[in-house]
């Protein structure tokens, strides 16, 4: 996927290595007249450990592509499991460039 890296926070792991909370804001299509006033940006959540959570870090507010994997985040409310959210996992991301029009 690939879109703009956005709201990156860092955590700790219980083990003390560093993770990364973020978003990629990705552009989606317009679904038709009757949904024109919905936003055509939708932000996903990403998840990184280590090495791959350093380099996030460098990426704040920039245009990325990203590989990872989809995975359910559950928590416990009263001893009960509960579904949370589907996150991207990622396993590595690249700068995306950019064309301006000058340059088509």
């Amino acid at each position: 996927m690939a879109g703009r890296l956005e709201d990156i926070r860092q955590r700790w792991t219980p083990d003390g290595s560093m993770a990364v909370i973020a978003s990629l804001t990705i552009h989606r299509p317009h679904l038709g007249p009757a949904r024109a006033q919905m936003l055509d940006e939708q932000p996903m959540p990403l998840r990184a450990l280590g090495a791959i959570a350093e380099l996030l870090l460098t990426y704040q507010g920039e245009e990325v592509s990203i590989e990872g994997s989809l995975r359910r985040r559950y928590y416990s409310r009263d001893g009960e499991q509960h579904w949370g959210q589907v996150e991207i996992w990622v396993d590595a991301c690249h700068p995306v460039k950019i064309e301006s029009h000058q340059e088509r």
